[in-house]
Formats: structure tokens, C-alpha cells, sequence
């Protein structure tokens, strides 16, 4: 490629021949590859051609602009909200400095993107909102989150490192990490639990998947973990279970299983870990303190996950479960779109 002061030869080139800057931009775009540069910036140069001044040396840092129309900025931006401070002074031939105070003048910030679970149509949208405005109505007419019992399934990787950035004198290389092996080691647990606490878990052998036989036999061992720490809410209430729609949680066995005990299933739309206890509480808490942890086996991972339960509060469980009011109406508030 070639450097700035050779493309701008070729621009006073295109101008001498008396060629307008957008079939000069087109030229170089063909010659050298779509996106070289733009008409914007051939435009600008032309000018200069124009005014007598065929150098093509950077101006002096003192006589670039030092103001820039704030209108004309928030079209650049709104039309590629992925430009740099750097490419957007380029363009519009102004320092980086003021491109970044005039952004922060017109509200506009940086922020990351996001990833989601789930590419949601309007089907699955209108499914969150009619699933979260039933069970808000429902809640405060007869209020049930003490009675909801939830659960799902996690891999707990042996290496939770992660690449981060690092602050560094200009001449000191960063620390090198080895690359994840596509079959990274790990393990699966099943949690259960309530506003109480945690009632049951399991850890699944290594290859073992989880099954509708073996969901059904996790069941009967929460439920009668249950019976104990909760007598009442088997007894009388009755448990209301909350868990997704994963293949193992929905078949036949499993629902005559969940029939057999007198569990309600709690409606959950598809796609909505944000709805999820579990995956909104639970495991995002539980990822944080494994946070950079390195297991050498099983044996470790079941260790760190015990030390992450004797670590947490009755209230750290009860605050997870109240969560789904404030979220079901962020979902309603949302029209079914995700929120987080």
C-alpha cells in the first residue's frame, strides 16, 4: 500500500488533468481497492489545489480548524457509529482532540457491543410479552416468587482466564497466553434452588450429557432434599418450578415425572435467559469468583464451586428470585426485546 503523500500525488495528478473529485476518487478506488479513500477527502484536497496550495505536506497543527460543526459531526457518526475519533478528524480534517470534546457536547459515548442470546423475531418478542405481562398480573394479584423452585445446567471450564488488557511502559511486551484448545476441559453441574437457598445440585460425569432419564432422576432427588428443608411448601403450597425450554426439561417422561409430584411448571418463553434466575443471578455471580481460577481435575472445580455456595447468604438467594418482577416488567417496558 502506498503511503499518504503518494496517494496525495496521485490526488494533484487527478487534478491536473482536470478531473472533479468524485471520478478522481473512483479512479483511485479502482486502481487500489474499494475504500482506499473517499470523495470527501479528495474534495477537501481539490480545494487546496484550487487555492494555489499544491504542497503536500500535513498543515501545521496550529492552522488546522479548531472548531467543527456539530450538526455535520452527529450525521458522520449516526451514519457509521463504528469510526474512530482518529478516521472521523480525518475526515473532516479537524484534530482528534475536538472531535472527541464535540462528541462528548452532542451526548454521543463509546460504548462496546453487545452480544445476545438470541436473534429475536416479532413471534418470539410478542411471546416474552405475553409470558412476562401474565405472570407480573399474576404475581400481584397472588404473589408466588416464594414458592418458585429453579434450576439449570452449567460447564464450569478447568481454565478461567481471560484475556485483558494491561497497562504497560511503551517498550514492555504483554504476557502471552496459550491459545484455548477447541475441547477445552470441563464439567457440568446442575443447580436447584429457592428464595431459601441452594437445594440440590450435580455434578455429571465427564462425557455424561444430561438426559430426560437423568433430569427426572435429578428431580427426585431435589424433590426429597426438598421435603426436608421445606416441608411446608411440598406439603401445602406447592413447589412452582421455573426451568427452560431445553429438550430434557420438556419431554413426555419428564412432565408425568413433574405431574407425579404435583411440581406446577412455571411458563418461561424460549430464548430468555434474561428471565432466567439461573442465568441472571446465579451463574453470572458464579462466574465472577471463578474468575481467573485454574482447575488441575473435577475434584478442584466441585471445590471451588462448594467454597462459591459457603460464600453466599440467604439473601443472596431471595434477592435473585425477587429479581423477576423488575425483570418482567423490563421485558413488558421493552415490548418483548431483550434488555439487559
Amino acid at each position: 500500500m502506498l503511503e499518504k503523500k503518494q496517494f496525495r500525488a496521485i490526488f494533484l495528478f487527478e487534478f491536473k488533468l482536470g478531473r472533479k473529485a468524485t471520478e478522481a476518487a473512483r479512479n483511485i478506488n479502482t486502481a487500489f481497492g474499494q475504500n482506499t479513500t473517499s470523495e470527501r477527502t479528495v474534495q477537501w484536497w481539490f480545494a487546496r489545489f484550487r487555492s494555489g496550495n499544491e504542497s503536500l505536506q500535513d498543515e501545521e497543527h496550529g492552522s488546522r480548524p479548531s472548531e467543527l460543526d456539530d450538526d455535520q459531526l452527529k450525521t458522520l457518526i449516526e451514519a457509521d457509529s463504528s469510526k474512530t475519533t482518529r478516521e472521523v478528524a480525518e475526515e473532516l480534517h479537524v484534530d482528534q482532540s475536538i472531535v472527541v470534546r464535540h462528541l462528548k457536547q452532542i451526548g454521543k459515548v463509546k460504548k462496546l457491543d453487545k452480544w445476545i442470546p438470541h436473534e429475536l423475531n416479532e413471534t418470539k418478542k410478542n411471546r416474552r410479552f405475553d409470558v412476562s405481562s401474565g405472570l407480573l398480573l399474576r404475581n400481584k394479584n397472588d404473589p408466588f416468587l416464594n414458592r418458585i423452585v429453579t434450576c439449570d445446567e452449567k460447564w464450569i471450564l478447568y481454565d478461567n482466564r481471560r484475556c485483558l488488557a494491561q497497562w504497560l511502559d511503551q517498550d514492555e511486551a504483554p504476557k502471552h497466553f496459550p491459545k484455548r484448545n477447541m475441547h477445552v476441559k470441563k464439567v457440568m453441574v446442575t443447580v436447584w434452588w429457592s428464595m431459601e437457598g441452594l437445594i440440590h445440585h450435580n455434578f455429571l460425569d465427564p462425557g455424561e450429557t444430561i438426559t430426560a432419564q437423568k433430569y427426572c432422576q435429578q428431580i427426585d432427588e431435589m424433590h426429597q432434599k426438598l421435603r426436608q428443608k421445606q416441608p411446608a411448601l411440598v406439603n401445602r403450597k406447592g413447589p412452582i418450578l421455573l426451568h427452560d425450554n431445553a429438550r430434557p426439561h420438556v419431554s413426555l417422561i419428564t412432565r408425568q415425572k413433574l405431574h407425579e409430584l404435583g411440581y406446577e411448571t412455571l411458563d418461561h418463553p424460549p430464548y430468555s435467559p434474561d428471565l432466567s434466575p439461573t442465568d441472571y443471578h446465579f451463574f453470572k455471580h458464579l462466574d465472577n469468583f471463578l474468575r481467573e481460577r485454574c482447575f488441575r481435575n473435577q475434584g478442584d472445580a466441585e471445590t471451588a464451586f462448594n467454597e462459591f455456595v459457603d460464600s453466599r447468604t440467604t439473601d443472596f438467594y431471595a434477592r435473585g428470585i425477587n429479581k423477576l418482577s423488575s425483570r418482567w416488567q423490563s421485558c413488558i417496558d421493552a415490548n418483548g426485546a431483550y434488555f439487559d
